[in-house]
């Protein structure tokens, strides 16, 4: 997977290529930025505005009084679940992910701001599995694969 060998220990190289942003994702408490650069060494604030940007999300995190210095609190519980589910797809961007995974990830979100983000996703040119049950959603997608109990 990714020219990585699954069998030779390169799981870990293999789980840092995918990007997820699910349905419930938690932010933890600290500033919007260190939710956005989640556990990398460095933080690169330049790319964490320019991933929020394609979230969708920038505008409003600029509004607040301290900007990406905003404090989100435990569980994110200071801010909308729109914007928490946005502030994850950041996340999960600026990781430069080689696969994206999407389980409800838009779940949160209305469809102007789903849109969007896809509509970024997309001109990224970034492979993206998506589990959804909106309509909306499952329209987008070049290839539908549909699960039911039976199969």
């Amino acid at each position: 997977m990714f020219g990585q060998d699954t069998k030779g220990g390169a799981l870990n190289e293999i789980r840092s290529d995918i990007g997820s942003v699910l349905q419930n994702d938690e932010l933890f408490n600290g500033s919007i930025l260190s939710n956005i650069c989640f556990f990398s060494p460095q933080v690169d604030e330049q790319l964490a505005i320019k991933c929020a940007k394609l979230a969708n999300i920038h505008d409003e995190i600029e509004a607040m009084p301290m900007g990406y210095q905003t404090l989100v609190g435990e569980m994110g519980n200071t801010i909308s679940g729109g914007q928490k589910q946005r502030i994850v797809f950041a996340r999960a961007l600026y990781k430069k992910p080689k696969l994206l995974i999407l389980d409800e990830a838009t779940s949160h979100l209305d469809i102007a701001n789903e849109e969007k983000i896809t509509s970024a996703i997309r001109e990224l040119g970034l492979p993206v599995i998506q589990i959804a049950h909106r309509p909306q959603t499952i329209d987008r997608a070049d290839r539908i694969v549909c699960l039911d109990s039976n199969h």
